[in-house]
């Protein structure tokens, strides 16, 4: 028999007068928007189990409550899920009005006794006092895979020193691992951590979640650290800003950003969409990728109708060079660049134009190392270069290179040398 889940959903049954036969079979389930996950991948959640909930109950219907302090994650929701079931979408701060709010619409059950729903078994209450800061930094860890502490620290939003004791717990746990990436130590999550990062969002049991959990691409080592950290450069450049969520290697309809923020600027709500670039390629194609991601970004925000922060973070030279493609009208879109070894800084924001500063940049790159070393280089020397053994030069050969067919023609041979080997 097919059971569903106890900690997933609740019956919320609506009845005729009769107080017997159901009218409307409603299911409830529970998101947060701090759960760790984009909108798709809560979609994805909300598909598998409307999958499951449709064999159990093919009449049911799915209300889904959303913690999130902003209605546009619950919008986003509402798009990206595919509606296997009449499905509802609202906010925790509203209630479940008519049958209306079901998207398909709904159909009632007329002169029909649904029995009770059998709930399956609940799960082991193993671990189940982890605190929710510490549930928060392995949901983060269950999405990056692996990941160094400052990286944790900027998608979490709590301070170093905190998440290093959440880590020393997740590790005492079982949950996580030491393991080296690259040439620093960082953290990777263990099967164990995984399967509790699932439970804990209630992914049905079987269902094949990893392409929706994880980056949707993985980039190269710098690329990535600095995508991670869009998050803590943001707070550290506008001391204004409120972020309420940072995603990597988010999956859009057109376009992955390489980390899209969402906060409040200025009692403003709006996303921060940053574009990291190695600048391994030419400045024309550079220029119109990016102008197609301008389009891109543009038309999101007028379908979320939120503005949008467009943030380019790469070489000096690439600046310059994307700053000449940038062509059109976009009033909703903030669009800045900014020099990627400059951390903490950002230019001033101004919807419908381009601005960077390279200029301080480079100010504080020639005169960042005038002040006292923070330690002895002297205790430091530098490596000893090896010496460089010149080989000995080839024996050249006395063979000719190439033949004269002509005298090949006219019968006349050549001896090979016997010393020619």
């Amino acid at each position: 028999m097919n059971h569903i889940p106890r900690p997933t959903l609740e019956w919320h049954p609506v009845f005729w007068p009769d107080g017997r036969t159901i009218q409307l079979d409603i299911f409830k389930f529970w998101l947060s928007a701090h759960d760790g996950l984009p909108p798709y991948a809560q979609a994805r959640i909300i598909d598998l189990i409307s999958l499951r909930l449709k064999k159990v109950r093919p009449d049911a219907c799915l209300w889904v409550s959303v913690q999130a302090p902003s209605s546009w994650y619950v919008r986003e929701v509402w798009r990206l899920i595919k509606n296997h079931i009449p499905t509802a979408v609202l906010s925790t701060e509203h209630d479940l009005n008519t049958e209306r709010d079901f998207l398909p619409s709904t159909r009632y059950n007329f002169n029909r006794t649904l029995p009770h729903p059998v709930f399956g078994h609940q799960t082991n209450t193993d671990n189940r006092d982890i605190k929710d800061s510490t549930m928060r930094v392995l949901h983060i860890l269950a999405r990056l895979k692996t990941a160094h502490t400052v990286e944790i620290t900027s998608l979490a939003g709590f301070s170093k020193t905190y998440v290093r004791k959440q880590l020393r717990d997740l590790q005492t746990r079982g949950f996580i691992e030491r393991k080296k990436i690259g040439k620093y130590e960082g953290w990777e999550i263990k099967n164990r951590g995984l399967r509790y990062a699932h439970r804990s969002w209630h992914v049905p049991k079987g269902s094949h979640f990893a392409p929706y959990r994880r980056e949707f691409r993985y980039a190269a080592e710098r690329h990535r650290r600095i995508s991670r950290l869009w998050r803590s450069w943001l707070e550290a450049a506008y001391p204004m800003v409120e972020i309420w969520e940072c995603w990597t290697e988010v999956s859009l309809h057109y376009g992955i950003p390489d980390a899209l923020a969402w906060g409040m600027y200025n009692n403003r709500e709006m996303i921060f969409w940053l574009e990291v670039d190695s600048g391994h390629t030419s400045g024309k194609i550079m220029g119109r990728n990016y102008l197609k991601r301008l389009k891109n970004a543009n038309s999101f925000s007028r379908k979320w109708g939120l503005p949008i922060v467009f943030c380019i973070l790469s070489k000096p030279w690439v600046i310059k060079e994307i700053a000449g493609y940038i062509k059109g009208d976009f009033p909703t879109l903030a669009i800045i660049g900014h020099d990627w070894r400059h951390f903490g800084q950002l230019p001033t924001l101004e919807f419908g134009s381009w601005n960077q500063d390279l200029t301080s940049s480079e100010y504080w790159l020639r005169h960042r190392t005038e002040g006292p070393l923070p330690f002895d280089p002297t205790k430091y020397p530098s490596k000893l270069k090896k010496m460089k053994i010149a080989s000995p030069p080839k024996e050249k050969s006395n063979k000719p290179r190439f033949v004269d067919y002509s005298s090949i023609q006219n019968e006349v041979y050549w001896d090979r040398d016997p010393n020619d080997r």
